[in-house]
C-alpha cells in the first residue's frame, strides 16, 4: 500500500470516529510536516483547573461571538471538471468522498465560473453572435457547461446532501463577458474599461439568463460577483473595472435585473486582492444605488496578509458579509524536494495561516481555487499552471492529495456553518511585523496562530498554526479550565471540547 494512501485510510478513520467532547476532556486532530500525521486523531486531552504558565497562552473568551461561518471549499473550474471526468469510477467516488462525503472535510461551499476562465482549455461564451442585445442566439441550455462541469457540481451537491442534509451553497463569477460586449474586442486581456458602455444592459440580462439556464438544469447558484479581479488586464480572460465602473453597472442594471429575475441570488462586490478591498468597500457604502443590492465584499489572497484590511473593513462596515473567494499556490512556488506525490508542506501551512489571519479579521468563510488539476498543473490555456489540494495524473488514475487538503480540514470539517468566532487572545508569543511578504507565507515569526468558534451544538473549536522548525507548548484556557498542550513544529492542530455555557445560541 502506498504511504498516502495509508495515511489517507487512517484519517478517514479518525473522521468516521469524531464524536461530541466529553465535558471535561478535549479531541484532538493534529497535521504536521515533521511526523506525517494528517488530520489524525491523537489521544484526548483532559481540562483541568487554570494554572499558571510563563509560555505561550491561546485564552478563548465567549463574553461575546462576532461573524457566522458560511462554510468552506474549492472552485468547480472546468479544469477540474475535466480532471474528475478522466478519471476511473472508482476514483470519482474517492475524491467526491473526500471533499463532500460524510467521512470527507466538509465542504459546503463551490466557486463557478460563469464563461471561461484561464482553468479552461480553450475562450468559450453562451452568446457570441456580434450584436444579439435581445440575447436572441443565448445558448439555454449551456450546452458546454453540461459535458463536465454541471455534472461534477451535481454530483457534489448529492454528496452534500447524503453528508449532512445541507445544500451545497456556489459562488458565481465572470472572467469576460463575450468578446462582443468588450472593448478589445476579445475575452482574453482588457482595456480600461472592458465592457462597453452600450452592453452594460445586455450583460446585466446575460446574468440572469445564465443564472435561469444552470438552474434550469439543477443549480442554484447562491451568490454571483459582478467580475473576478476587476483591476487585472490579465493575459485571460478579463474585463477591467475601477470600483466606480463596477458600482455603477451595479446600482443601475445587474441590481436591479437580479432583484426582479433572482432576487434570492446575493451579490458580492469586488473579488479581488485584499490589498485594495477596504477601498472598495468604501466605496460601496458612499454608493446608495450600489449598497441596495450587495450583500458584501469577496477577496482574494494574492497581494499577502493584509490582514488588517479585512479588519478595519469588518469593523467599519458590518454589515457587509465577508467572503474569502480565491487562494493557490502557482507551481513555480514549489520548492526543492516537492514531488507530484507529496506537494509541498508548505503550501498547507500558508493555507492555515491565511485562513485564520482571515476569520479573525471578519470572514465568513474561505474558498480554495482548482479542486482537482492534472499531474501538470492544468489544463490551461494560457499555462497559468497552479497546484491543487488533489492533483491526478490523468494517464494512470492516481490521485495524490496534497499538503493544502488536510490544511483545509482543519477548518471545513470541524467549523461547521453557523459556528460563530469567539474572541482569541495570544500571549507569550511573537507577531509577525515586517514588511509584506508574498502570498501564503508563515514562519516562526508569525508564533503560535489560533482562532476559535462556537459550534451551533455548543462545542468549542480551535485551530492552531506553529509554522517554526521546534514543537511549541502552550497553555488553551477557556473560562476557569485550561489544558497544557504541545503543538509540533510545522503543525497544524484542531481542538474540539464542550463549552460550559452555550447562551450565544439562544
Amino acid at each position: 500500500m502506498a504511504p498516502s494512501t495509508s495515511k489517507l485510510l487512517v484519517f478517514i478513520a479518525g473522521l468516521a470516529g469524531t464524536r461530541h467532547a466529553d465535558a471535561a476532556s478535549v479531541q484532538l486532530f493534529q497535521s504536521a510536516g515533521t511526523n506525517g500525521d494528517r488530520l489524525a486523531r491523537k489521544a484526548d486531552l483532559p481540562l483541568v483547573a487554570d494554572f499558571e504558565f510563563s509560555g505561550p497562552t491561546i485564552e478563548i473568551s465567549q463574553d461575546s461571538t462576532d461573524q457566522a461561518i458560511q462554510g468552506f471549499g474549492g472552485a468547480f473550474t472546468e479544469a477540474s471538471a475535466l480532471v474528475f471526468k478522466s478519471l476511473p469510477a472508482d476514483k470519482q467516488h474517492k475524491v467526491l468522498d473526500l471533499y463532500f462525503g460524510p467521512y470527507g472535510i466538509g465542504y459546503t461551499l463551490g466557486r463557478v465560473h460563469m464563461n471561461s476562465c484561464d482553468f479552461s482549455p480553450k475562450s468559450y461564451s453562451f452568446d457570441d453572435v456580434d450584436g444579439d442585445f435581445s440575447l436572441a442566439h443565448f445558448d439555454n441550455g449551456v450546452s458546454h457547461d453540461t459535458e463536465a462541469m454541471i455534472p461534477l457540481i451535481l454530483a457534489a451537491q448529492d454528496k452534500v446532501r447524503e453528508a449532512n442534509g445541507a445544500e451545497l451553497k456556489l459562488i458565481a463569477a465572470p472572467w469576460s463577458p463575450p468578446a462582443w460586449m468588450k472593448t478589445n474586442g476579445q475575452m482574453d486581456g482588457s482595456d480600461k474599461p472592458g465592457l462597453k458602455d452600450s452592453c452594460q444592459a445586455v450583460w446585466a440580462s446575460y446574468f440572469s439568463k445564465w443564472l435561469s439556464a444552470y438552474k434550469a438544469r439543477g443549480i442554484s447558484i447562491w451568490a454571483i460577483t459582478p467580475q473576478n479581479e476587476p483591476e487585472n488586464p490579465a493575459g485571460w480572460e478579463a474585463c477591467v473595472y475601477d470600483a466606480e465602473q463596477e458600482l455603477q453597472f451595479l446600482g443601475e442594471h445587474l441590481g436591479p435585473t437580479l432583484r426582479a429575475d433572482h432576487p434570492d441570488v446575493k451579490i458580492f462586490i469586488f473579488d479581488h486582492n485584499k490589498d485594495h478591498v477596504y477601498d472598495w468597500a468604501k466605496a460601496l457604502y458612499a454608493d446608495p444605488r450600489a449598497q441596495e443590492y450587495a450583500a458584501g465584499v469577496a477577496f482574494h489572497w494574492y497581494s499577502g496578509d493584509s490582514f488588517d484590511h479585512v479588519a478595519s473593513m469588518h469593523t467599519d462596515f458590518p454589515q457587509a458579509q465577508l467572503l474569502a473567494t480565491e487562494a493557490t499556490f502557482e507551481r513555480y512556488r514549489w520548492r526543492p524536494g516537492s514531488t507530484l506525490v507529496t506537494g509541498d508542506w508548505a503550501f498547507g501551512e500558508g493555507y492555515a495561516h491565511d485562513i485564520i489571519g482571515d476569520l479573525n479579521a471578519g470572514a465568513t468563510g474561505w474558498i480554495d481555487w482548482n479542486l482537482f488539476l492534472n499531474q501538470d498543473g492544468g489544463p490551461n490555456h494560457v499555462h497559468n499552471l497552479c497546484d491543487a489540494a488533489i492533483l491526478a495524473n490523468t494517464t494512470s488514475g492516481e490521485v495524490f492529495v496534497h499538503p493544502q487538503y488536510y490544511a483545509m480540514g482543519h477548518f471545513s470539517k470541524y467549523l461547521v456553518p453557523g459556528s460563530k468566532r469567539l474572541q482569541t487572545s495570544r500571549s507569550n508569543t511573537p507577531t509577525y511585523t515586517g514588511a509584506m511578504r508574498p502570498y501564503g507565507t508563515c514562519t516562526a515569526d508569525d508564533g503560535l496562530e489560533a482562532t476559535s468558534f462556537l459550534r451551533p451544538d455548543g462545542q468549542i473549536a480551535v485551530v492552531l498554526l506553529n509554522c517554526a522548525d521546534g514543537d511549541v507548548a502552550f497553555k488553551l484556557k477557556e473560562g476557569s479550565a485550561a489544558l497544557h498542550g504541545t503543538i509540533p513544529g510545522h503543525g497544524i492542530q484542531t481542538y474540539l471540547f464542550r463549552s460550559c455555557s452555550s447562551e450565544a445560541f439562544v
